[in-house]
């Protein structure tokens, strides 16, 4: 389906407000939504650069912006429907390898993408403090809200939060091993302490390659190595 077919669809949908009940019809109505929402961004910019005029602008922003709105709403509304990730490892022995089949045929074969198609619209499910913010500011900055910039507030505010737990039960156990702490070792400790919060707090599921992942490994394995110097 071509951008311009999909915003057509998506923009009926927007005007009728009137959802389908049932995930399977939901999920294909969410990939179109995600095509116009794209086209749209894309159509936004090219004005600006063009300098169309700022009505036509306008207009297409706000078609925009009520496009990003309903591809939300489908989301957060499948993630709801979806079955629970915890009861569909328990329906397969406790395995996660059993939890694609309980997903829609609708988010497609690879059973990796189907969980994390089911991961986003879960997330965006979950989180509608997120969503709500989210969309109150691409208004404020004229801007679309998308899947994307909830997900992505999801994981930062998820990492400040445990940044914040992280800092609160170590402050005192720090201000004791500071207090005794001295030297070139101080130094050590502090830029130990800069990796610990730099760090996105979960390892990320996906992208890595054997090479990198064995990377990873050796670098975390030459830091405790060094630390065994210490007697």
């Amino acid at each position: 389906m071509n951008r311009e077919k999909a915003m057509e669809i998506f923009d009926l949908v927007i005007k009728n407000k009137m959802l389908p009940e049932k995930i399977e019809d939901l999920v294909p109505l969410s990939f179109i939504g995600q095509t116009a929402v794209s086209f749209y961004r894309e159509k936004v910019a090219l004005m600006d650069r063009l300098g169309l005029a700022e009505d036509q602008k306008r207009e297409t922003l706000r078609d925009g912006q009520d496009a990003g709105r309903m591809l939300l709403t489908i989301e957060a509304r499948i993630g709801q429907l979806l079955p629970d990730e915890e009861e569909a490892r328990k329906t397969h022995g406790g395995k996660s390898s059993g939890h694609h089949r309980t997903l829609p045929d609708e988010f497609g074969d690879d059973a990796q993408h189907r969980k994390y198609r089911a991961r986003q619209a879960r997330t965006i499910a979950r989180h509608p403090e997120a969503v709500a913010q989210v969309i109150t500011e691409a208004e404020e900055n004229e801007d679309i809200p998308t899947k994307t910039a909830v997900l992505n507030k999801v994981k930062a505010d998820r990492e400040k939060q445990l940044r914040e737990k992280y800092q609160k039960e170590t402050k005192s156990k720090k201000a004791d091993s500071t207090a005794r702490t001295t030297g070139e070792a101080l130094k050590y400790l502090g830029k130990l302490r800069e990796i610990v919060l730099l760090l996105p707090a979960k390892l990320p599921p996906e992208g890595w390659t054997d090479e990198s992942f064995a990377e990873a490994n050796a670098m975390v394995e030459i830091i405790r190595k060094r630390l065994e110097a210490w007697p």
